[in-house]
């Protein structure tokens, strides 16, 4: 890899923890230079302090359609373009690789670059299996969210070489009229961590305790089919086959039982936390950890003692 960029995002200023894990990982392979390319302002004392890195910001409405994205075309040609799963982060890198003709790989879970050439092993089936694959070609990449950053990357010696921005282009015919940013709750295809529950939870009074391990965890909350369809939750928590589908670090499943559908939605976590009355419920055959008992007593302790520390 001589020639690498990033799609990174940023909140205030700061990158987002999947950004920081990113380039730490790409510059272990110490290629001769990194674009970062910040959907946000950055600030430079926020970046890992020897790689040169390039920081170019992406002004708003770049995503808007492929004529917008013709300045970043030019800015990223000849590099391999990593990003982490986002829809934000998604958008830009499939516009990118339709507008340049070149080859985009999603769903990645892990990668080495060895001999000139790229090891992937992806997510295939909505999460039901892997597929490993070898090419020199790939130019666009996207990690799932539980991509395993655990390879020989050990943490970047950075210095910023320059900084830009990169305006939308003429050409496009459409443009952003207003940006409304989503505030107090932390969307899911996005989130590390993800409490879910299900009809389990009897009555959706009883979705506090819920909402308390989330905040506790500071993970997003899901919810399986039946419960949106019954108006319990709001649609956007919906996680399953027509609903999100999820790949974070740890996803906690609450009086869930486990049907195909919602399993086609979670197959993608890393790690699967099944908690539920019933010792035969679906959801344990799939599960890393298992917990048999009532969610109405568990989670308040779960949630106690991850408070008390």
């Amino acid at each position: 890899m001589n020639k690498v960029a990033i799609i990174a995002q940023t909140k205030e200023g700061q990158l987002s923890d999947a950004s920081i894990q990113l380039l730490n990982f790409v510059s272990s392979y110490q290629p001769d230079s990194i674009l970062l390319l910040a959907l946000g302002d950055v600030k430079f004392d926020s970046l890992p302090s020897s790689t040169a890195v390039e920081v170019m910001r992406l002004s708003d409405g770049l995503w808007v359609d492929s004529a917008s994205l013709q300045p970043v075309i030019r800015a990223v040609e000849g590099y391999a373009v990593f990003g982490v799963k986002s829809i934000q982060i998604d958008n830009i890198l499939s516009l990118l690789a339709a507008s340049s003709g070149k080859e985009l790989i999603s769903g990645i879970q892990r990668l080495r670059y060895l001999d000139g050439q790229f090891n992937l092993t992806k997510s295939i089936f909505s999460g039901k299996a892997s597929l490993d694959l070898t090419s020199k070609s790939v130019t666009f990449f996207s990690l799932n969210r539980n991509f395993d950053f655990s390879s020989d990357a050990v943490a970047a010696d950075l210095k910023i070489s320059g900084s830009s921005s990169i305006p939308p282009s003429t050409e496009s015919k459409a443009s952003v009229l207003s940006l409304k940013p989503i505030t107090g709750s932390i969307p899911l295809p996005d989130a590390a961590l993800v409490v879910g529950a299900g009809r389990g939870m009897k009555d959706p009074g009883n979705w506090t305790i819920v909402e308390d391990l989330a905040k506790a965890l500071g993970a997003a909350t899901a919810c399986s089919k039946p419960v949106s369809d019954l108006n319990w939750r709001p649609h956007h928590e919906h996680v399953g086959q027509t609903g999100v589908k999820i790949s974070p670090h740890l996803y906690i499943a609450c009086g869930i039982s486990g049907a195909i559908q919602h399993l086609a939605g979670v197959n993608g976590s890393r790690v699967i936390v099944v908690i539920n009355t019933d010792p035969e419920a679906p959801f344990f055959k799939h599960a890393d950890y298992g917990i048999v008992g009532d969610v109405n007593d568990i989670l308040p302790r779960l949630t106690k003692k991850l408070q008390s520390h």
